[in-house]
């Protein structure tokens, strides 16, 4: 993947993005979400920023028409992380919005609000994956920060996963898991042990979320048995309609001699006498 195509400076990002701003600089981070929410109010959206309620950096934001919302206190009532009540009040925020003339949504998030609620990484990981394919729906622009000082390396390499587009850090991530539609999902780059759990995060959500879940694996270029086995076991837990499509023909091969449930990959041009994914039958 091309860093340069991943990396967008602050206040570029347009309408339909799902940004993973890593933070560096806390000092600067005030000048720079001020600088996201303008440019999305001269796109007519409406301007919204997330954050703990008594931080600093909530309260410096000084915008015109600004909602400023703790989503653990005004949304969870401080309770866990719970992706579809998080979703449903970015559903209701929307309509709000184009109701008062706004073309949407601009949210700049600074996501140590999660901490509160103890939210894990594979909690964060299936929530951002639900929240980047409703972004997509309601042609809105999020950008959620996450900060080095509150988050561990590993975790903002899962969170950059489930992200289309970052800033704040020039290389992208081995492996991204992003939504493509409604019911449609891209898994591309390298899928390995130390990748598997979080896919299966994304995947559970997004198959659970879906009675048709499919997933383009045409731009994975490496995957292990425990990727293969964290898709499979994964598709199976879910119960759901779940069709791998674009698999090359080492992952076919790969797949099958692995005994993994051949049910899940569609068709290929060269396979005319086999059937489309019906779901896991084992």
């Amino acid at each position: 993947m091309d860093a340069s195509a991943n990396a967008a400076p602050i206040g570029e990002f347009g309408i339909g993005a799902h940004v993973c701003w890593v933070v560096d600089d806390a000092a600067g981070y005030t000048a720079d979400a001020a600088a996201l929410l303008e440019h999305g109010v001269r796109l007519g959206q409406r301007p919204i920023a997330f954050g703990p309620e008594h931080s600093a950096a909530l309260a410096e934001l000084d915008l015109e028409g600004l909602i400023r919302l703790d989503p653990y206190v005004a949304v969870l009532d401080g309770g866990s992380l719970d992706a579809d009540t998080m979703l449903a009040m970015f559903r209701e925020q929307s309509a709000l919005a184009k109701s008062q003339g706004f073309s949407g949504l601009r949210v700049v998030a600074d996501m140590d609000w999660t901490r509160p609620a103890q939210a894990g990484t594979a909690s964060i990981v299936a929530f951002e994956s639900l929240l980047d394919r409703l972004v997509h729906v309601l042609a809105a622009t999020v950008v959620c920060a996450y900060r080095r000082s509150s988050f561990d390396a590993d975790a903002v390499d899962a969170f950059l996963m489930v992200h289309p587009q970052q800033s704040g850090r020039a290389d992208p991530p081995a492996l991204r898991f992003v939504a493509t539609g409604v019911d449609a999902w891209k898994l591309a780059g390298e899928l390995d042990r130390a990748a598997a759990t979080m896919i299966a995060a994304a995947l559970a959500a997004a198959a659970c979320a879906e009675s048709d879940c499919v997933l383009d694996v045409s731009e994975l270029s490496f995957v292990d048995v425990a990727g293969m086995r964290a898709i499979a076991d994964t598709a199976r837990a879910a119960g759901a309609r779940i069709q791998l499509r674009g698999a090359t023909a080492a992952l076919r091969r790969y797949w099958r001699l692995a005994g993994f449930d051949d049910g899940l990959l569609e068709s290929s041009p060269t396979e005319p006498g086999r059937s489309a994914a019906t779901g896991p039958t084992g």
